[in-house]
């Protein structure tokens, strides 16, 4: 059993058309997007249509589009990653971007 404690939605985040796993942190913004557990997107951050497994940290300014993240990535503050559509962005398990 991977019971965690419900997802924390901060004051001044914007979450719209989403799915969200259980023990994510949110303080920053995410649209069209699907958030595993344990996802961290720090304050200022923009993440648009983008999948993002479990164990991620998604830094404060940081802006991601159609970037698909593995199980624990680290985005640093300020980070821009634009894929598109066809060609999403794809970082795999375990880097620091």
């Amino acid at each position: 059993v991977r019971d965690r404690v419900p997802s924390y939605y901060g004051e001044n985040c914007e979450v719209e058309n989403c799915l969200v796993a259980d023990g994510c942190f949110l303080e920053g913004e995410a649209e069209d997007s699907v958030l595993f557990r344990q996802v961290t997107i720090c304050e200022g951050a923009e993440i648009d249509h983008c999948v993002i497994m479990n164990d991620t940290v998604v830094g404060e300014g940081a802006e991601l589009k159609y970037v698909i993240l593995d199980k624990n990535v680290t985005v640093r503050p300020g980070v821009k990653l634009c894929g598109d559509k066809k060609h999403p962005i794809i970082v795999k398990r375990g880097e620091v971007v």
